[in-house]
């Protein structure tokens, strides 16, 4: 019970000091987080700042607000002395202006003290470019009492410019130098002015024979087709400071869209351009394409340029659908996994660029629609060491299987081996294997192997090894299941 006691006097404790805290309150200013991390600024902003006093805080008492330093108020004109505030009572307000006298259509506010109807006013108002603050004090007469409330609201002409995210500390003290109370806000915050998702991947299982067709798509009918959906979204609304204005857009999938075919025959055989099509939620062609390292072995990139009038400046998400078609007897290539990278080339002064908002955003990935089952090394035709494969077929219906390798040279080869029975076990050795690729069986090869197997999940598995003498010795093996049919 005392144990009891002792928490509830500490939460109580807590809670006095937590009440006897000043309060500041604001509608933060909102900056393009890519404007400020590429030095932009926002100049001249206006805003307001709410402020609850949690402990009296008596006449001639000094209220000292401290900014970050990516808040200057130091354009406030006010930095050379003291300029008094005028207090219109009628008003319950309070007005700075560059000359201390009433405000005018010359000589506006710059800043305004809203008292609503409080007895308390202040004066004495200062601004120290040094300490990045400002300076008053409560008017002789009227303490500030506990939760009294004031707001203060600085115009354009103020000239407080913001460059990134800050706050603002109260601190309140006597006459003598006693601290009262503080308190701290939040004034303005950093928010992307940019955004990329992709709302639906490429996601087609390409039919494993011919592979110029899919044979799973969930997005279309048309098995020639696959489609990937994207949207894009810039703010450049009065409502976001210090924001980029944007020329174009570009996003760039970099995966394996090399199908080995040709850039020369007619029809062309290679993925070309024309493969493509980038069109708005409307339908309506936009922006331009260009797939890079057309006939290399290495990845390519295939870059989409859409012009700012594409992408609306309001913030809104704008859907964009990038749809494949394999055409006429085209070879659809395995692209692994596709990444996507959204840039953005802007025309404000000093900003070098394209900026790069987001990359690496998964964009799916075009896969055989089989089991694959690889052995990274599987060396062959070596005297001595023997290899084989044993394929556990544990489904009813017998499989086919191509197979495909590489050489420590580099060179492809191709071929089929014998259906898997169904419910049985078939081993493979490596006699069978050499002559289905069309090896020469009185040479040896150190090969990296892959069986595409037409069959089901979990349907078929492999186990691989190597002999040599008395030793037997497990080889790796990595496996992609095909989808059900």
């Amino acid at each position: 019970m005392k144990l009891f006691k002792k928490a509830l006097l500490a939460t109580a404790i807590v809670g006095a000091f937590g009440a006897n805290a000043a309060t500041v309150t604001s509608d933060p200013v909102k900056l393009s987080a890519e404007g400020v991390a590429n030095k932009l600024s926002a100049a001249n902003v206006a805003f307001d700042v709410d402020f609850v006093i949690g402990k009296e805080t008596p006449a001639a008492s000094k209220i000292t607000l401290t900014f970050d330093q990516t808040i200057s108020v130091k354009d406030l004109n006010l930095n050379t002395g003291v300029d008094n505030i005028v207090n219109v009572t009628s008003d319950g307000k309070g007005y700075v202006t560059v000359d201390g006298q009433a405000v005018s259509g010359t000589n506006p506010a710059l800043v305004t003290f809203d008292y609503g109807t409080g007895s308390f006013t202040f004066d004495k108002f200062k601004v120290d470019d040094t300490t990045n603050s400002i300076e008053f004090v409560v008017n002789l007469g009227n303490p500030l009492t506990a939760n009294s409330a004031f707001r203060m609201s600085f115009a354009t002409d103020a000239g407080v410019d913001f460059s990134g995210a800050g706050n603002v500390a109260y601190k309140a003290t006597t006459v003598a130098g006693a601290e009262i109370e503080t308190g701290t806000g939040v004034l303005a915050t950093t928010t992307s002015q940019f955004a990329f998702n992709v709302k639906a991947p490429f996601n087609g299982l390409i039919e494993r024979l011919e592979k110029d067709t899919f044979s799973k798509n969930a997005d279309s009918t048309d098995k020639q087709e696959d489609k990937l959906v994207f949207e894009l979204s810039n703010n450049e609304s009065s409502s976001l400071q210090a924001h980029l204005t944007a020329t174009t857009h570009t996003v760039v999938l970099d995966g394996n869209f090399n199908n080995g075919g040709s850039t020369t025959t007619t029809p062309v055989t290679q993925l070309v351009n024309g493969d493509f099509a980038l069109t708005n939620a409307s339908a309506t062609t936009v922006g331009s394409l260009a797939l890079s390292a057309v006939g290399s072995t290495a990845n390519q990139k295939l870059t989409l340029t859409l012009p700012t009038a594409n992408v609306a400046a309001t913030g809104a998400k704008v859907p964009f659908n990038l749809t494949f078609d394999s055409g006429d007897a085209k070879v659809i290539p395995e692209t692994k996994d596709i990444l996507a990278t959204y840039q953005v080339t802007v025309s404000d002064a000093g900003v070098t660029g394209p900026i790069t908002v987001s990359e690496n955003v998964d964009a799916g990935k075009w896969a055989l629609d089989a089991t694959i089952i690889n052995i990274p090394y599987f060396p062959v035709g070596f005297t001595g060491l023997s290899t084989s494969v044993h394929f556990a077929n544990e489904s009813a219906n017998a499989a086919d299987v191509l197979v495909e390798a590489i050489d420590n040279n580099g060179k492809e080869y191709k071929g089929t081996l014998a259906d898997l029975a169904g419910n049985t076990v078939t081993k493979v050795g490596q006699d069978t294997v050499m002559k289905a690729l069309g090896l020469d069986t009185t040479k040896s090869y150190k090969l990296s192997v892959t069986f595409n197997i037409d069959a089901n999940t979990g349907d078929v598995n492999a186990y691989a090894f190597s002999n040599a003498g008395d030793a037997r010795q497990a080889l790796v093996t990595s496996q992609q299941k095909g989808q059900g049919k």
